[in-house]
């Protein structure tokens, strides 16, 4: 085997010592490339706007019909007919249930005998005492019979009168006997079956008029002397997730409960395809105080300060330490009276550890959160 030459194996060598070194000098520039680049922290941003804010209080409480009615025969008999159902709906006037009028109906008629013979024997004591008036004037009988025809007239009315009366209880009696509904709602209860003898001790049927409704919560007695009737409310219920319903103050109870230091309000609110029904848990949120068109900062991207709170602001992927000062806070949003400026970019998420400084990445994420 031959030798190679002393300087050209030294070339050789030279020559792979180079290839080798340059090598490992790219892959170590790019290697520190992405190790800067995680090095860069990410958060994300969400952008100052203009929007309403609302002070509001969270309470819970239940839906209860705006009016409910026990409903019960005022005369006695057998119940010769209920014509409805646990469930159904019917309108004010609609018969509910029937009781056998036969009965009243005689009580009717002899009540109306009884009357044409009171009206006889009244027109009848009218002429007596015409008659005997005449025979007094010509001193044909003394000043007794003159008041003897005269009572006996007074008595004929009296008795009129009566029947009078027995009429219109007669007739009053009849028309008890078809039990109506009061107002047009839903029939929750019917505790009545047909053929069973009623009474007026009997509460036959449960009605609720469920077009609107009302919810009573208790909120804390600070906030007492800033609400008002007519204030907006938000209802949300368990059974129909998703969706919130709008009502307003109708009432507000003028006293303080001594104990849990709380005042109840009543949130009047209208049902719509009766989708909320008596019973039902209601998560209420009472405005207190509404801002309209004022800077809102989320509340994610608030951090408090010794003597003010702060936000991170990014400009150009470097971050900035801002104080604010705030107005009135809502449930997500905050009101900004200085320190920030309409269109400025606050971080929400990725605040641990930021600097001002900072040079951050910015992750695309949700819309600022509405209040």
């Amino acid at each position: 085997m031959k030798k190679c030459a002393p300087a050209l194996c030294i070339a050789v060598l030279l020559l792979l010592s180079g290839v080798s070194s340059c090598g490992n000098g790219q892959g170590g520039s790019v290697a520190a490339e992405e190790q800067a680049l995680t090095r860069v922290p990410e958060v994300m941003v969400v952008e100052i706007s203009r929007r309403p804010v609302y002070k509001t209080y969270t309470a819970v409480g239940g839906v209860s019909p705006r009016e409910v009615s026990r409903i019960g025969p005022k005369v006695s008999g057998r119940i010769k007919d209920i014509p409805v159902d646990e469930g159904d709906f019917v309108e004010k006037g609609g018969l509910l249930m029937l009781i056998d009028p036969f009965d009243y109906e005689r009580a009717l008629e002899h009540a109306r005998s009884q009357l044409d013979q009171a009206r006889a024997s009244l027109e009848r004591a009218e002429r007596d005492l015409a008659r005997m008036e005449g025979l007094y004037r010509a001193t044909a009988v003394t000043e007794q019979n003159l008041q003897d025809a005269v009572t006996a007239r007074d008595l004929a009315r009296f008795q009129y009168n009566q029947a009078i009366t027995a009429r219109e209880v007669a007739k009053r009696n009849l028309r008890e006997c078809r039990l109506e509904a009061p107002f047009s709602g839903m029939v929750t209860a019917v505790a009545a079956n047909e053929g069973e003898l009623a009474g007026p001790q009997m509460q036959a049927f449960v009605m609720m008029d469920m077009s609107t409704v009302k919810v009573e919560v208790d909120l804390p007695e600070e906030i007492y002397s800033s609400l008002r009737t007519g204030n907006p409310g938000e209802i949300t219920v368990d059974a129909v997730p998703g969706q919130p319903f709008e009502g307003t103050i109708t009432k507000i109870y003028p006293t303080i409960d001594p104990v849990s230091r709380t005042f109840t309000v009543t949130i009047t609110l209208e049902n719509p395809g009766l989708k909320l029904r008596s019973g039902m848990t209601a998560r209420s949120r009472v405005i207190q105080t509404v801002r309209n068109d004022v800077l809102a900062v989320p509340g994610d991207a608030l951090i408090r300060g010794e003597d003010s709170y702060i936000v991170y602001r990014v400009r150009e992927g470097i971050v900035e330490r801002c104080p604010v000062t705030l107005g009135i806070g809502g449930d997500d949003l905050f009101e900004v009276t200085s320190g920030l400026s309409e269109g400025d970019r606050v971080v929400v998420r990725g605040l641990a550890g930021l600097e001002s400084g900072t040079r951050v990445r910015i992750a695309h994420g949700e819309d600022p959160p509405e209040s």
